[in-house]
């Protein structure tokens, strides 16, 4: 719907606007600030009060030739202070943005968690194994990070607003499958084609906010964005315990109430959310300019793309990342052992405080620490962002000091936060696993839940910020390649957890994953001081 108001927003030149005139050569500065197939980051010249219904004047090429093949000069562009441009937008229309894909995120990382509280009405109706229930979540994480592959492509094709439409009505539908599902093979297919649709907000969610904003409020949405959807899976087991146990619904309401907050996410974004993305925005553009004044020449870059080709490309580039690319090696493995522990925790924690006593309502409500932790980190990225703006500035004025070189923030200034709360990943999981024996006091291992949560969400926070400075324009693949590694070894791993806590006991298996962690933690100090030399040695990511 809002792209539809996008669309009607653009009207032809009059006699009395700037005529239109050929473009030809290279664009001058300002125009080259605006252009929409730029991925370097800037702030646009000036700001107007939203997506506002204002004209805008667009340049066009004289030549109306249907049948010349058109040149670098023949696309339209945003004017500098085009309303329609993404990046002129107020900065609370931008929030506005921001809040429906966190509320889209939320639906979908919601869904990703709400097989676990199920397991045991899913494992007593089907007559299944534990193994067999675990794979209702596991096989949704399998499903999410594959489909993570081709939603950079179809973005690049056809924009990043009807990916997100489209994806989120199919996994609403899919949802609506696993609560009706007659038997578990239903159910687990389900469950992972649900994942493999719900994978395009989760993967095009940095690339939206890197669409609408700068480097500057990529410091404060980003966080507020993650920590957001990363409560989504702790109100999973949260609602759960009081969902599938009360005779009036029962575990297939599980899904049932995540297919109604996909559906509502559905239409908050069908009637609310615009298209973001600069080029599918031109090419809305282009089409309007064309039926309005019958004239062919109005064209946009992205009308140029093929499909096969951008998604030959796109779905090759991840996996040669994968294989060359340092940087993304260590987040890599960085960020699986963090999603390993954050979704084996909804089996770990059933195990450990069931031999404290406590019902199926009481452990769900045992991840609310792991929730207050990733809220508590929003306050230390506020106090980083004072941080990070002085940087920005003074690399605009061209000062010298750490973090600025040839006068740009370097990337590694995103790790401060890191730096400072990673070490309580591993703390809170050693907490937990040390404490965790019935002799000890059920809260102190409750209370382990806010490092833990704390130290996880910083790692992803961190290292998602890292990686899109890193990469620049191939910051879209740079997170793809992440997210396919993310989610399906934690979606094969957590197969195992059940047969690994009954062999080794909860006190070793969680401290297994805490030494891990521990080994893991100089990662964010080595890239802060060696960080550019590791940089200068990969392809793909962004020079000095």
């Amino acid at each position: 719907m809002q792209a539809y108001i996008q669309y009607r927003q653009f009207t032809p030149p009059d006699e009395s606007g700037p005529s239109r005139r050929s473009r030809s050569g290279p664009p001058t500065p300002i125009e080259s600030s605006v252009t929409a197939g730029s991925e370097e980051d800037h702030t646009p010249v000036t700001s107007t009060s939203g997506a506002s219904s204002q004209t805008t004047t667009v340049i066009a090429p004289e030549n109306t030739d249907a049948q010349e093949k058109p040149t670098s000069g023949d696309y339209v562009e945003f004017e500098p202070d085009d309303p329609c441009n993404p990046r002129n937008w107020s900065p609370l229309y931008r929030y506005w943005v921001v809040g429906q894909l966190t509320f889209l995120t939320l639906s979908l990382t919601f869904a990703s968690a709400a097989g676990a509280p199920a397991e045991a009405g899913f494992r007593a109706e089907f007559d299944c194994d534990e193994i067999t229930a675990t794979a209702a979540t596991g096989l949704f994480l399998v499903g999410a990070g594959l489909g993570a592959l081709p939603t950079a492509p179809l973005s690049e094709l056809y924009g990043r607003l009807p990916v997100y439409v489209i994806t989120v009505l199919i996994a609403t539908l899919f949802e609506i499958g696993c609560a009706l599902a007659p038997n578990a093979p239903a159910l687990l297919i389900l469950r992972f084609f649900a994942g493999l649709v719900s994978s395009a907000p989760l993967s095009n969610a940095g690339g939206t906010l890197h669409d609408i904003g700068t480097p500057v409020s990529r410091t404060i949405q980003f966080p507020v964005f993650a920590s957001a959807g990363f409560l989504a899976p702790i109100l999973a087991p949260v609602m759960g315990g009081y969902i599938v146990t009360d005779a009036r619904f029962g575990w297939r309401w599980m899904y049932w109430v995540s297919a109604i907050w996909n559906a509502l996410a559905f239409l908050l974004v069908f009637f609310c959310m615009p298209e973001t993305l600069a080029q599918a925005t031109l090419k809305l553009k282009a089409v309007r300019m064309r039926k309005v004044t019958g004239d062919p020449k109005w064209r946009a870059k992205m009308e140029d793309n093929k499909f096969l080709p951008t998604l030959k490309n796109t779905l090759k580039r991840p996996f040669q990342m994968m294989a060359a690319e340092p940087v993304l090696q260590f987040f890599i493995v960085y960020l699986t052992v963090a999603y390993i522990c954050l979704y084996g925790s909804f089996t770990a924690y059933p195990l450990i405080f069931a031999d404290h006593g406590l019902n199926q309502r009481q452990i769900g409500l045992t991840f609310i620490p792991i929730g207050v932790g990733f809220l508590s980190l929003t306050l230390v990225y506020a106090l980083h962002l004072i941080r990070y703006k002085g940087l920005v500035r003074d690399a605009h004025q061209g000062k010298q000091r750490r973090g600025i070189y040839e006068g740009k923030v370097e990337p590694e200034e995103r790790l401060i936060p890191l730096m400072a709360a990673n070490v309580l990943f591993p703390i809170g999981l050693l907490w937990l696993a040390w404490t965790s024996q019935s002799h000890f006091n059920v809260w102190i291992p409750i209370v382990s839940g806010l490092p833990f949560g704390i130290g996880l969400l910083s790692i992803f926070q961190a290292s998602m910020l890292y990686i899109q400075d890193a990469y620049g324009q191939y910051a879209a693949s740079a997170v793809s390649t992440t997210t396919l590694v993310r989610y399906v070894v934690p979606g094969f791993v957590i197969l195992a957890y059940p047969q690994m806590y009954q062999t080794l006991g909860n006190a070793w298996a969680t401290t297994l994953f805490g030494i891990i962690a521990a080994v893991l933690t100089p990662v964010p100090f080595i890239f802060y001081l060696y960080g550019r030399k590791i940089r200068d040695k990969c392809t793909w990511t962004v020079k000095d």
